[in-house]
């Protein structure tokens, strides 16, 4: 039996691990959002007893205090996995490339906050409110969703030079995620990156031309660093392997990023 809280659990990503963590019943399921009658996370309650949806915002410190104050209720003071999902982006500035940033304060931090507020103070937020309980979990981890858009490896050989707040913010998890694996290490806590991999969680009916065209862009720069590339993959494979990643996280992966695929060379 164990214990899963994850953030960001209303759609895409974050709903797709409620949804297989919770297919095995003996598995306690918290799904973190800030609207817990939302249709798809109350669907996913109201089917599995096994899912309690907390009321809980990342971006808002005392928010997310509270969430883990329920969530120790419901587990008894203790959390095996906490999954930091998360995120935000300014949708209007993603095609800017660096050089393209305005020269305007207010208009700067306007693209930069979502990420910055999601991927960086609201995963420290977060972390720092569930810790407690994860300290007296068995299991012991932490994982933080981050992408491989963040790999300067990636960035050069690919050319990607837009999406700069929601990479920057990526970057800065990562940093965040070897800190907290040096500092939790003595407490026997891993702490982990995981990309899920190039994922299509766009779920609002028939793709627009313009996401399209991007993602074929996309699509031809991601083959310059995997050339056998052929697309996007689901959220389901994604959130499989991706479990697998974090069951098999120990002391000498924590303090990585890693792909769903366990590694840090086939990003998609």
């Amino acid at each position: 039996m164990a214990s899963y809280a994850i953030t960001g659990a209303s759609k895409g990503i974050g709903l797709e691990y409620v949804r297989q963590l919770a297919a095995n019943k003996d598995n306690t399921v918290l799904a973190i959002v800030r609207n817990p009658e939302s249709r798809a996370i109350s669907e996913l309650a109201t089917n599995h007893p096994n899912v309690h949806a907390i009321k809980g915002d990342v971006t808002d410190p005392k928010s997310i205090l509270g969430a883990a104050e329920a969530a120790a209720v419901i587990t008894g003071g203790k959390l095996d996995v906490f999954i930091h999902n998360s995120n935000a982006v300014d949708t209007a500035s993603i095609g800017l490339s660096p050089s393209q940033i305005p020269f305007d304060g207010e208009a700067t931090r306007k693209i930069f906050e979502p990420s910055l507020s999601t991927g960086i103070y609201g995963a420290l937020w977060a972390t720092n409110a569930f810790l407690p309980l994860i300290e007296k979990g068995i299991q012991k981890k932490i994982v933080h969703i981050s992408s491989a858009m963040a790999d300067t490896n990636l960035i050069n050989k690919s050319g990607v030079s837009y999406a700069v707040a929601y990479a920057v913010s990526k970057a800065g998890m990562n940093v965040q995620v070897a800190k907290y694996a040096a500092e939790l290490a003595p407490k026997g806590i891993k702490v982990l990156a995981l990309s899920p991999g190039w994922v299509d969680t766009w779920d609002s009916g028939e793709k627009p031309a313009a996401v399209v065209q991007a993602n074929e862009l996309m699509l031809s720069q991601f083959q310059a660093v995997q050339p056998g590339l052929k697309g996007q993959i689901q959220p389901d494979e994604s959130v499989r392997k991706g479990i697998q990643v974090i069951e098999n996280l120990n002391t000498e992966s924590s303090g990585l990023l890693l792909s769903q695929n366990g590694n840090q060379t086939s990003w998609f």
